[in-house]
């Protein structure tokens, strides 16, 4: 009766989900659209995490290494942790300050004056790639129609900039992006909560997930979060006060050699250099294009100290700053950020590296296991050149041998042992 109940009960389970099933089909604009607002209000939060995140990295400096080396036992326990959270925060507006009344002003004269010299831009880069043409037909008798046709489409391209529509279209765009400035103003508010109350929270989630999960993949879950805090926020800490450096770097270089829009330029080679590989080409062939546009030899200037920059960042200050903690080969780094990138844009370039490198470190470890694990024959197979195919033929030869050895020795003690039990008998 029992087993007849449990097969109508299963029989049941399987057609309630298929209606489940249908339904969602029916509804998946609804469902999708519940999602998406369910996401938009969980925004402030996913921000304060990662605001929490980056800045538990001063705050924990402070709170350990300046504070804590205070013997007293009433600070410690009642003004360390308060002192090192206003600090850390007092810091962080101060830097957003320094930007907002520093750098916001310059970048916006920067692009004000881009705009309004975009037509004398494009008559200039008319003039230079003319005559760099008619001098390569003269001189070469090459055919240049189809670097005309280049020529056209960039020109028209430049053009469409100064048209009142595309204009309306930034404006339009950039009054939208004002409805994420309550979003950022909550994460700010609801991130010092996070840094305040982290070691609560995480009791919560501790507690959480031992009343919920098997206790078996708790040691794991563990594994992973603190693989993954390691490599991602020491990635981006270094990265972040690298592409710093960086930009500065490189708006004092501009500064010396007097070239145009330094203050754009810098700051966008710093936020692209937080990109690995593919950040250096993001944000110098658009600066190089447009210090083409207004002087050839500023652009070449450039392109020459963006590439020493560039050498001093991957061989001094980069391994300094960031450091090897990343543990990737150049291939492994490669494809991290192109996968990466290709799936989730932007923050995927930037955070691929690091998650992978998680990855790659808790598959390593677990492959190290089972290989140790295995003996000396999965050692012997990794050492073995996979070309002489004589050494495997002969492996595979010793393998069966012991495998035959063992079950005629099982066979041998199974028969001994049946004839003591006759013997018993």
């Amino acid at each position: 009766m029992k087993k007849r109940f449990n097969k109508i009960a299963s029989i049941l389970i399987c057609i309630t989900f298929a209606v489940f099933l249908l339904f969602i089909k029916d509804k998946v604009d609804y469902i999708w659209g519940a999602i998406c607002t369910f996401a938009s209000i969980l925004t402030p939060f996913i921000y304060a995490f990662g605001i929490a995140y980056i800045l538990n990295f001063p705050f924990r400096f402070l709170q350990k290494k300046v504070f804590g080396r205070i013997n007293n036992e009433l600070f410690q326990r009642k003004i360390n942790k308060p002192l090192s959270l206003l600090l850390t925060y007092v810091f962080f507006l101060g830097l957003i300050s320094f930007l907002i009344a520093i750098l916001i002003p310059q970048l916006s004269e920067n692009i004000s004056i881009l705009v309004q010299n975009v037509p004398s831009y494009i008559k200039s880069f008319n003039t230079t790639t003319n005559d760099m043409l008619t001098w390569a037909h003269n001189t070469y008798n090459l055919d240049i129609s189809f670097f005309d046709g280049i020529n056209k489409a960039v020109t028209d391209f430049l053009s469409s900039l100064t048209n009142i529509d595309t204009i309306t279209n930034i404006y339009t765009a950039a009054l939208s992006t004002a409805s994420f400035f309550y979003n950022w103003v909550m994460a700010f508010i609801l991130s010092a909560y996070m840094l305040g109350s982290k070691e609560f929270l995480f009791a919560q989630l501790k507690r959480v997930g031992a009343a919920f999960l098997p206790t078996k993949w708790l040691p794991t879950i563990y594994e992973i979060i603190d693989v993954s805090d390691d490599k991602c926020g020491k990635f981006l800490v270094g990265k972040i006060l690298d592409s710093t450096i960086i930009g500065v770097l490189c708006f004092i270089c501009m500064t010396i050699l007097g070239l145009p829009f330094a203050p754009l330029i810098s700051v966008l080679v710093a936020i692209c250099n937080i990109i690995p590989f593919f950040g250096p080409f993001i944000g110098g062939i658009p600066s190089a294009t447009l210090l083409f546009l207004i002087d050839p030899i500023d652009c070449l200037e450039f392109v020459i100290m963006i590439f020493i920059l560039q050498q001093i960042d991957g061989n001094i200050i980069g391994p300094k700053v960031v450091g090897s903690q990343v543990g990737l080969i150049g291939f492994w780094s490669l494809f991290s950020v192109m996968v990466a990138g290709g799936m989730f844009g932007i923050a995927g370039m930037i955070l691929g590296t690091p998650i992978f490198a998680a990855i790659y470190t808790l598959v390593g470890r677990k492959t190290k296991s089972r290989v140790i694990m295995k003996g000396e024959n999965a050692q012997r197979v990794i050492n073995m050149p996979v070309v002489k195919s004589g050494d495997l033929t002969n492996m595979k030869a010793k393998v069966i041998k012991k495998h035959k050895i063992k079950t005629d020795l099982s066979e041998t003690s199974e028969i001994i042992n049946d004839e003591n039990t006759e013997n018993d008998e």
